[in-house]
């Protein structure tokens, strides 16, 4: 069993990242020249992971007087440690060939034979999120995470190539005792040859150098791509990568997100020498912006004082006939089953968007989301256990069509082979975890920000985790929040990120408030066409960003935000002629009604 609170370590607190193993006085060969700089896995990790908005503390020997070489990580980090003679500090010298592979490698270790779990006793608190570089004895590293992990710190590691190589059975068990670990492809060949996935419950990256990096979420894997850039120096990089998504994990991104950014910290980091890009006063940069497709903050702001003027506008409460009775034993079962199959309700044929799904049920004629919804109820009533985690793991696709078929006895979803996988993985990941609906909602009601917690918890739950911008997870969360039972109480800084689903996506671009400025791609958006992978996000990213800054400019919750913005499908819909009069939005809206949400299948939204 995986404890949730493990992944919820840090929710409630500043942001807090120990780093264990320090710096190093170093010659690079760099174009052929010797040139002397700071280094170390441990200084470059805790430099990435300050640059990225954390604080951290470092834990290593600490030289006396101060080179000035490191006197300047000073300003980014606390280095705490034994006093030691900067003659004492270890010591590499590394030559790279074209390809960036060292051709020359020689090392003095010096003080870090006394790098030990004594030392914790030097902190005043361990905080919850600790980073442990590979040390050149792989059993010490394995003596620091067996320590950490002991404490209940979210461990996170990586390794290098020889001692991959030459020890894979202890670097390997060392790795799945760590809840974060990152690694290259050399090094994942030699400890995973056919890179098996991590643990459910557990985050592995790998890093592909020019070619970006794969997220693992347990048995779920995201490629990011990486950023071309002009390399000067690649030392360092795959601890920037850690040292970045660490920070970016503990602020509670989803990994992939998280990844992106540190993708694109690595990337500006090898443009320079040494840490020298670390050590800069400017920020490294953000993953690229697609300019294709732009947020325009006037047109924000006219439908922001809209919203704030509605004083009687609340988001919906989640109740009624089609949903889950109010304080139903299952009904918290049912609605994280359910939440999780919100997405793709259309067709597609030619090549283009086809029609909405819209069947009946119970004699009504039900579209999407409150087909669903009606039907997921009806499961409910028919057959309460089966919509906990054990139940959906064993479901079989005959079962599935059954719960989900409409009067006439088909299962109207498009895609019903994907939809049963997401079910599916839903029941085996939780199962995997042994976490139940309750258990984590007692978890994240535990923390001072319970939202916010349960987003972290479901990146580890299959049909939640796939999602990088997390529309399910916060979908769910504000259910869970509005209900009348109020299973998330509300908490100051506590709110759900955008809520981007199609409907949505429609709305920012015939509002005005996205823009299409590529004439081809507005153009494909206009003519329903099926969207490559790129555009898709394109468009989706700056709706992300506007739904944002709606939010922030109208001072309204997310809910109500996304309530407001997703009501307008009835007004603004798919396949009838819009009906602008009846809109809540009509007096400051762009009507630019050709425009017609990305048409690409995913089972985010």
């Amino acid at each position: 069993m995986l404890d949730p609170a493990l992944w919820l370590a840090g929710v409630d607190d500043a942001p807090h990242l120990l780093v264990i193993g320090g710096a190093s006085l170093d010659v690079l060969h760099v174009q052929g020249a010797p040139v002397a700089t700071p280094g170390g896995s441990g200084l470059y990790t805790a430099l990435a992971a300050a640059r990225a908005g954390v604080r951290v503390t470092m834990l290593a020997p600490r030289p006396d007087p101060m080179p000035d070489a490191l006197a300047p990580a000073l300003d980014h980090l606390e280095w705490v440690g034994p006093i030691v003679p900067p003659e004492r500090l270890p010591r590499f010298e590394i030559a790279y060939d074209s390809s960036g592979a060292p051709t020359r490698y020689d090392a003095f270790m010096g003080a870090e034979g006394e790098m030990t779990p004594d030392l914790l006793g030097m902190l005043d608190e361990v905080p919850r999120w600790v980073f442990c570089v590979p040390f050149a004895e792989p059993q010490r590293q394995r003596l620091w995470v067996d320590t950490l992990s002991t404490l209940g710190c979210v461990v996170v590691s990586t390794t290098y190539i020889h001692a991959a190589i030459d020890h894979p059975d202890l670097v390997r068990s060392t790795a799945e005792q760590c809840s974060v670990f990152v690694c290259n492809q050399d090094e994942a060949d030699a400890l995973w040859p056919g890179c098996a996935s991590p643990a459910t419950g557990a985050i592995r990256y790998l890093t592909l150098g020019p070619g970006g990096a794969m997220a693992m979420q347990g048995d779920h894997h995201t490629r990011i791509p990486g950023v071309p850039v002009t390399v000067v120096d690649t030392t360092g990089a795959g601890d920037t990568f850690t040292g970045t998504a660490a920070a970016h994990l503990i602020r509670g991104m989803h990994p992939v997100e998280a990844g992106r950014r540190a993708v694109a910290a690595s990337a500006a980091e090898v443009t320079g020498v040494g840490p020298a890009r670390l050590l800069a006063p400017e920020p490294l940069p953000d993953p690229p912006v697609d300019d294709r497709v732009t947020v325009d903050p006037a047109q924000v702001f006219a439908i922001a004082r809209l919203l704030g003027g509605l004083d009687d506008f609340s988001g919906s409460d989640f109740a009624g006939e089609t949903w889950p009775p109010t304080h139903h034993p299952v009904a918290l079962d049912t609605l994280f089953a359910s939440t999780l199959q919100q997405w793709g309700f259309w067709t597609v044929r030619s090549g283009r968007w086809d029609r909405p799904m819209i069947a009946p049920l119970g004699g009504v004629e039900r579209k999407g989301s409150d087909y669903l919804s009606a039907a997921f109820t009806r499961w409910l009533h028919d057959e309460p256990g089966g919509l906990g985690p054990a139940a959906m793991a064993a479901l079989t696709r005959r079962a599935f069509d059954s719960r989900l078929a409409d009067d006439g006895g088909t299962n109207p979803l498009p895609e019903s082979d994907t939809y049963h996988g997401l079910a599916t993985a839903y029941g085996r990941t939780m199962t995997g975890l042994v976490w139940t609906a309750e258990s984590m909602v007692a978890a994240a009601e535990s923390t001072d920000h319970p939202l916010s917690a349960l987003l972290r918890l479901l990146d580890h739950v299959g049909g939640y985790r796939e999602d990088p911008l997390r529309k399910k997870s916060a979908l769910l969360g504000v259910i869970l929040r509005q209900r009348p039972e109020a299973w998330l109480r509300e908490a100051a800084g506590d709110d759900a990120p955008p809520i981007v689903d199609y409907h949505i996506q429609r709305t920012c671009l015939r509002t005005g408030m996205v823009t299409i400025a590529d004439h081809s791609l507005r153009r494909a958006v206009t003519d329903r066409l099926l969207l490559p992978s790129a555009d898709e996000e394109a468009i989706r990213r700056a709706c992300y960003l506007a739904v944002a800054a709606l939010a922030e400019e109208s001072g309204r919750d997310m809910g109500t935000v996304d309530w407001f913005l997703f009501q307008m499908r009835r007004h603004c819909p798919e396949a009838t002629t819009p009906i602008c009069s009846a809109c809540p939005a009509d007096s400051a809206c762009s009507h630019h009604t050709a425009l017609f949400q990305p048409v690409f299948r995913t089972t985010a939204y």
